[in-house]
């Protein structure tokens, strides 16, 4: 199997972004920072881990979850996970 340089991966991202909205448009209200926060969302660390993980505080993940809730039309990290669990 050939390994794929970093240019293919790059190639690769974002063919898989594009699959993303074009099956979820709403995605496109999202922020960057938004986009980091959602995808850490989807796996089954805890806030705390995510602000670890993107190098920011607690109370900033918290501010950008509230706004990505808001901007999806969503109340809750479950509701996420049942919309966007198969991501």
């Amino acid at each position: 199997m050939e390994r794929l340089n970093y240019f293919d991966y790059l190639a690769l991202a974002e063919i898989e972004y594009k699959r993303l909205l074009e099956k979820y448009p709403e995605l496109t209200k999202l922020s960057n920072r938004e986009m980091e926060v959602f995808a850490q969302l989807l796996t089954d660390k805890t806030q705390s881990q995510i602000a670890e993980a993107l190098f920011i505080t607690h109370s900033s993940v918290h501010f950008h979850c509230k706004n990505i809730y808001k901007k999806l039309e969503i109340n809750s990290r479950k509701q996420l996970l049942i919309k966007y669990k198969n991501v």
